[in-house]
């Protein structure tokens, strides 16, 4: 939600669609969209129509965060056996997204943890560049360096993994050694900022000007030089 938020800040001539692809389960159903989603709104939607899928469609399937729709989400699936029959849906996805990118549109994904059963593979192999985020510590750090070797191995002659790491701890070069990465990138723990997306608060100078929301637009200005032609953005 933050690089979704201060993506059109960065890049004031496109737009931005978040596409909750976690397949065990959004979090935003039950925090910035608890309100409710309509049945026409969501990935579930999308599934429910015959691929290939056009930008139009995907579109469709949006919920606007703000009044003028530069900011976009397709909201995820709320149980996990709901991800299952989702590969093809996926995989049509990946190719929307391009398309989406030639109407000036970036798609940033969420694709949850690395390893589920229903995981978004082909979200991820068509990505421009894939981000995994970890903590600074070793709890996290570990399991991330796993999942950096693994996208490495699947993507081989692509841009390599980015590292986004929240929070201090390790130094750069410490974590750039250790996840194998070629760029570690810092993101704050900003808990105040972090629970405004949660409980769909997003607004005020406070919120504008915050730790999460600063670094935050270094990392998408960071994102847009190590890919400067903009089509599909996944993050993990």
């Amino acid at each position: 939600m933050a690089l979704t938020w201060m993506w059109p800040v960065v890049h004031p001539d496109r737009k931005v669609l978040l596409l909750d692809a976690d397949p065990a389960g959004s979090g935003l159903l039950t925090g910035y969209l608890r309100a409710g989603v309509p049945d026409t709104a969501g990935v579930l939607a999308l599934a429910a129509q015959r691929p290939p899928l056009s930008a139009e469609q995907t579109i469709e399937c949006a919920l606007a965060l703000d009044t003028d729709s530069t900011r976009m989400v397709v909201p995820g699936v709320a149980d996990p056996v709901q991800a299952r029959p989702l590969v093809g849906t996926w995989t049509a996805l990946a190719d929307t997204g391009r398309e989406l990118g030639r109407f000036a549109v970036d798609v940033v994904v969420d694709a949850g943890r690395l390893g589920h059963r229903s995981e978004p593979t082909s979200l991820l192999h068509a990505a421009d560049v894939v981000a995994v985020t970890a903590r600074s510590e070793v709890a996290s750090l570990v399991p991330a360096a796993a999942a950096v070797r693994r996208l490495r191995d699947e993507r081989p002659g692509r841009i390599p993994p980015v590292a986004l790491v929240i929070g201090d701890g390790y130094s750069p070069g410490e974590i750039t050694a250790t996840l194998g990465v070629g760029n570690a990138l810092p993101v704050a723990l900003d808990a105040w900022t972090a629970g405004r997306f949660a409980d769909g608060g997003a607004q005020g100078w406070r919120f504008d000007r915050s730790p999460l929301l600063r670094t935050v637009r270094a990392v998408i200005e960071r994102l847009a030089q190590l890919a400067p032609s903009p089509d599909l953005a996944v993050t993990w």
